[in-house]
């Protein structure tokens, strides 16, 4: 069975930010992009308004802010690559 696989199809990350997203905003969402496509993991970042009732579940308060897998893994930073691919081992395993 090919239970892994599925698991890791269709992950999404959602980068929330301002609309339209700030500089911070698009450096993140190009950090976990980029991120993705290097560890070669099936993935799609989206970036949804800190205004919408989305983000009003997750509590989002800062920008930017991350949530995979309904936790909230980045509040209101710009992490480096390397915290990025870090926490998408740790989010993604």
């Amino acid at each position: 069975m090919k239970m892994g696989n599925l698991d890791m199809a269709t992950k999404k990350i959602i980068v929330f930010g301002g609309s339209p997203p700030c500089a911070k905003c698009k450096n993140v969402e190009r950090a976990f992009n980029e991120a993705v496509k290097e560890m070669g993991l099936d993935a799609q970042v989206v970036h949804l308004s800190a205004l919408s009732g989305e983000a009003d579940k997750y509590g989002i308060m800062l920008t930017p802010s991350v949530v995979i897998n309904e936790k909230v893994v980045v509040k209101g930073r710009v992490p480096s690559k390397e915290d990025v691919k870090k926490i998408l081992r740790e989010e993604l395993k």
